[in-house]
């Protein structure tokens, strides 16, 4: 397989540039001096729609043909990616169709609803759902993760980031089904080999840490494996991000429930955000020592995202 070069993510965020945000990135004194590290966060929850999924959505209508643009697109999502797509198409004027599960977020519903988008709520299979109505109507499918215009607009954070931070030892990214972490490791790897690029799961959702074990791209019933990180919830592993985890990535962490609504509650008294499950889930492994790291190593940490209901976060403190 041939991965794009640090050139390719250059001329997408060239692309992209005047329809998102340059996100900040900060770092908190009091947690550097706790953990005898300089760690910087990456503040993504500050894009438009409230995460990372936009420079993806955006890249990938750019690519699309005049024709496709006609009919609309169809795709499928817990609730970030379909904010993005559904926020995506208004600023081009294309008709926007996406499947969620019956269970989404509320506050993910209509959010994308309020951006333009028309929500399908599925108890089923989403992708046989999305399938059926892709054929019928002649829509184009856009893959919320396995897509390489989809990886490269994830990866212009990469870019950022290196703009900024030229010394990096650790990177700390979220899996869901993998885009994420797919474009944001192969820049920063590109730049730098030496750099530790640590991924994080849910134990309840690890889908692309079951893919590494058996070598091959795993499904994962979510409708059963419930995780409060709804948008790392992915049902399966796509086959171009598991290339790439394999290539880029150099260990998995597994973190729990408690741990991730814990690393949120630090990140919301030390950082004054407030991220959802998907994006605390990246300070755990510092949080809780689950990695050797040395002593004043210069650590990223990806935040992701910042779309959790606010009954939700109110049960969870």
């Amino acid at each position: 397989m041939k991965f794009p070069s640090i050139d390719d993510f250059n001329n997408v965020l060239s692309d992209i540039n005047k329809y998102i945000h340059k996100t900040p990135i900060v770092s908190s004194s009091s947690l550097n001096k706790i953990y005898n590290s300089n760690i910087f966060f990456k503040l993504e929850l500050f894009q438009k729609t409230g995460s990372f999924k936009t420079r993806g959505a955006i890249n990938k209508l750019l690519k699309l043909s005049d024709l496709e643009r006609d009919k609309g697109i169809i795709t499928i999502s817990a609730g970030n990616h379909a904010q993005a797509i559904s926020w995506a198409c208004s600023q081009f004027n294309i008709k926007s169709k996406i499947v969620m599960p019956f269970d989404a977020s509320p506050s993910k519903v209509e959010a994308t609803k309020s951006y333009g988008g028309e929500v399908i709520l599925t108890k089923n299979s989403m992708m046989d759902k999305c399938n059926d109505i892709k054929e019928r109507e002649g829509l184009t499918f856009i893959h919320p993760f396995d897509d390489i215009d989809i990886i490269l607009g994830q990866g212009t954070i990469g870019v950022e980031i290196i703009e900024k931070l030229n010394n990096i030892d650790y990177a700390f990214i979220s899996i869901g089904g993998g885009g994420l972490i797919s474009g944001i490791a192969c820049v920063l790897k590109s730049i730098n080999p030496k750099i530790k690029i640590i991924g994080v799961e849910p134990i309840n959702s690890n889908v692309m840490t079951k893919s590494i074990s058996s070598n091959k791209p795993e499904i994962f019933d979510t409708n059963i494996n419930k995780t409060l990180a709804d948008g790392l919830a992915a049902p399966f592993a796509g086959n171009l991000t598991f290339e790439f985890v394999k290539k880029y990535v150099d260990e998995i962490i597994n973190v729990s429930e408690n741990e991730m609504i814990e690393s949120m509650r630090v990140i919301i008294e030390r950082l004054k955000v407030i991220p959802e499950a998907a994006a605390s889930a990246c300070f755990v492994p510092i949080l809780k020592n689950k990695l050797n790291i040395k002593k004043n190593a210069n650590s990223i940490i990806v935040l992701c995202g910042g779309n959790i209901d606010l009954d939700k976060l109110k049960k969870l403190f």
